[in-house]
């Protein structure tokens, strides 16, 4: 039998993914590339977003925009979602779907998705080019 949060979820995420990897336009301006991250070690900063202090089991997707990072943090959706509101000094919009919190910043430019996991978190940081 199929578990339909989890399909839910892979939809959800491969929708996201999908359009923002539908860009054929190729950003060069940001301050860190993607290329000096690696999928074995989390960085601290993702195109100039702090990731968790605890952010651990990272996985960068792309390493050119449009890029896009997955990690688990050890912290509730709650307590990630107030991390983030507290570093964010642009608008943003936010919303809620499937229990998951939705965060995009700069006209959709960044998309955080916060997602229960077990007792922390899984966090994915989408960058779209400008």
């Amino acid at each position: 039998m199929f578990n339909t949060l989890a399909l839910t979820a892979a939809t959800i995420f491969f929708c996201l993914t999908n359009v923002l990897f539908s860009s054929e336009t190729l950003a060069t301006n940001d301050t860190q590339k993607a290329e000096d991250i690696h999928a074995d070690t989390c960085p601290t900063v993702f195109y100039q977003l702090q990731l968790s202090f605890d952010a651990s089991a990272c996985h960068v997707f792309a390493r050119t925009l449009p890029a896009s990072i997955t990690y688990h943090s050890n912290q509730p959706p709650k307590a990630v979602q107030l991390f983030f509101r507290q570093q964010i000094d642009t608008p943003f919009t936010q919303a809620f779907d499937h229990n998951r919190i939705l965060l995009h910043l700069e006209g959709n430019h960044k998309i955080i998705v916060i997602s229960p996991d077990g007792l922390g978190s899984q966090v994915d940081i989408l960058i779209n080019p400008s």
